[in-house]
């Protein structure tokens, strides 16, 4: 397995709700003022991988949220139903991720696999048009996939990306990040990355609490935002967050070595990139995102360090990215 600082890119390591039905469910949630239909499942992947989804709403228009990690929804999904307001929101475990099926082979954790994942959603649920939201490696995924399928994608929301590429801003990053955990943090990462692999179930979920309760130290401005979250990050069944752990370890080390500017600079559509103005992540590597693609713009939130929809005004937030998902520009977004 990879050091430890390969889990600091971020959108992290997670997990899902416990008790999740085999069968889809349907049931009823107030969002904003609307009432939204939930509608829970599994869809194949590629080549068959069972992929556990959640879909908000009934609406033509239907954007897809790509979590970060790779881990599970938990990394967002549950917190981003208001943007489901006018249009579909899906969100899926990404494969050896939350209930979806846990793979084994490393082969077939390439990023190749999870594009494909991608386009096994769009044409399961017969798609003709999507918007992609990525949150932080799931931001490096909606652009390729965009690159690859560029027929399909209207429109980007990119919040907190990992590095575009991997000299100089993964260094950078790595530094500024343990910096902010502590030499003590850092090394507390190691131990319970080696204690969740080897302890007995029961443990399992408090170690993983207090992992990701490090980690976010270099990820927010006040780590009790974690307890508002609808599902949390240690949330999952023990054998799901030992193999997120694995999967992160084999698909970051991945997409690190990847350069996404040449890709961003081959995307006409819009690209919104959302990062939190009070962040300890370098924002020479976020801004980098907008500088290399034609049309886009950024917001920095204020008040909002890099997990931007759990610190700051979240509701005001919000109708600036629905905004920007109905095809206009916030005021606040810069060029």
């Amino acid at each position: 397995m990879k050091k430890p600082l390969i889990i600091l890119s971020l959108a992290l390591i997670f997990c899902f709700i416990d008790g999740c039905k085999n069968k889809s469910t349907i049931s009823e949630v107030e969002d904003l003022n609307n009432q939204a239909q939930i509608e829970e499942g599994f869809f194949p992947g590629a080549d068959g991988v069972r992929l556990f989804y959640r879909k908000v709403g009934t609406a033509v228009e239907t954007a897809i949220y790509l979590h970060g990690g790779p881990a599970d929804m938990s990394d967002g999904g549950y917190e981003l139903d208001a943007l489901a307001e006018g249009r579909t929101l899906i969100a899926f475990d990404q494969r050896s991720g939350g209930h979806s099926e846990l793979v084994n082979d490393p082969g077939l954790l390439t990023v190749d696999h999870y594009l494909r994942d991608i386009e096994a959603l769009r044409q399961h649920f017969n798609l003709e048009k999507i918007i992609l939201i990525g949150q932080s490696w799931g931001s490096g995924l909606a652009v390729q996939y965009a690159a690859r399928h560029p027929e399909f994608v209207t429109r980007l929301l990119l919040l907190s990306p990992i590095p575009p590429a991997r000299n100089p801003y993964w260094d950078q990053r790595t530094e500024k990040t343990n910096s902010v955990i502590g030499t003590e943090g850092v090394a507390n990462i190691g131990r319970l990355i080696k204690e969740i692999d080897t302890a007995p179930d029961n443990q399992v979920k408090d170690l993983f609490k207090e992992l990701i309760e490090t980690i976010f130290v270099g990820y927010l401005t006040d780590i009790s935002a974690l307890d508002r979250m609808k599902v949390k990050y240690w949330d999952a069944p023990p054998e799901a967050l030992r193999h997120e752990l694995i999967a992160q370890g084999v698909s970051m080390t991945a997409h690190g070595d990847c350069d996404l500017r040449p890709v961003l600079g081959s995307l006409e559509i819009p690209i919104l990139v959302v990062e939190g103005a009070e962040t300890h992540v370098p924002l020479e590597a976020t801004r980098e995102w907008v500088s290399s693609a034609p049309n886009a713009r950024l917001i920095l939130v204020p008040k909002a360090n890099h997990i931007t929809w759990l610190e700051g005004d979240v509701p005001k937030l919000f109708k600036q990215l629905n905004m920007f998902l109905e095809g206009q520009w916030p005021e606040e977004a810069e060029k």
